[in-house]
């Protein structure tokens, strides 16, 4: 039986539409990339109320075993039509995606015409760095095949900003959910769930893995909600969870946030 392998490497440039952010931790399985074009265990995105930011740059250390990885948020995304970025349509987009996430029973509705759409008129992302927004340091503990995650944050949340703590692998491979031990429907893109719900899985019946989310804990008076959510396209192919932290008046501090990522094998369909 082979062994499920999470890394914290520096040279994966991910697929697709993220191709060339920084990324969490990679995960493969002998000689599958488990992570393909989502953004790894533990990541980040940043939005305030007109764009979405995300990181090209890190910088890391380890220490008895513990990766820490600090994200510098330096880089915007923007929308444009045949590789001409567009600041109205960037803002129109985002405006959808904020009404998108907040529907998750229309959402396959929703999607039908997207893919279409870009193709037709030449709809693509482009990313453009920017001054920093910030820097975002996530610590990695990896006990076997779970990740223990604590962030933090060295200068505090404006008003109207959220975090994205991004955690995406393959939506090639990680095809459906798990729930009281057997397959159930993959979430129809980004649904919110409860704390309650946790732990929360996605599976991959080909590798016979399930890839979870569980023991989020954030101080009481951060707000933040938890999605998990799964899109697959000709350059989206990502499944995964996300905790949002914010919005609300300046967060001065963080710390401690912290969750768990494991990978169990010898989940069969």
């Amino acid at each position: 039986m082979g062994q499920i392998d999470i890394r914290a490497g520096d040279t994966y440039p991910g697929e697709g539409i993220s191709r060339g952010l920084a990324r969490g931790l990679q995960v493969t399985y002998q000689d599958c990339n488990l992570t393909g074009e989502g953004m790894g265990i533990g990541s980040i995105a940043l939005r305030d109320h007109a764009f979405t930011y995300f990181s090209r740059s890190f910088t890391d250390s380890v220490e008895h075993g513990r990766v820490t990885r600090t994200f510098s948020i330096d880089t915007r995304m923007m929308w444009g039509i045949h590789g001409k970025p567009s600041s109205l349509l960037t803002r129109l987009i985002e405006y959808a995606t904020r009404f998108y996430m907040r529907i998750p029973r229309a959402q396959v509705l929703l999607m039908l015409p997207v893919f279409p759409l870009r193709t037709l008129f030449g709809i693509h992302p482009t990313f453009e760095p920017v001054s920093p927004r910030g820097k975002v340091t996530f610590s990695y503990l990896v006990k076997g095949n779970t990740i223990e995650v604590q962030v933090s944050k060295g200068e505090p949340l404006e008003k109207q900003e959220k975090l994205f703590l991004l955690n995406e692998l393959s939506a090639r491979w990680f095809v459906a959910g798990w729930r009281h031990g057997r397959r159930t429907a993959p979430p129809p893109g980004w649904e919110r769930i409860s704390q309650d719900d946790l732990p929360v899985s996605f599976h991959d019946p080909v590798h016979g893995i399930r890839f979870f989310l569980d023991g989020v804990s954030v101080p009481p008076a951060i707000p933040f909600a938890i999605f998990q959510g799964r899109e697959y396209g000709k350059d989206l192919a990502w499944a995964g969870f996300c905790i949002q932290i914010g919005p609300a008046d300046t967060i001065q501090n963080l710390s401690p946030i912290t969750y768990r990522i494991g990978l169990s094998k010898g989940w069969s369909s």
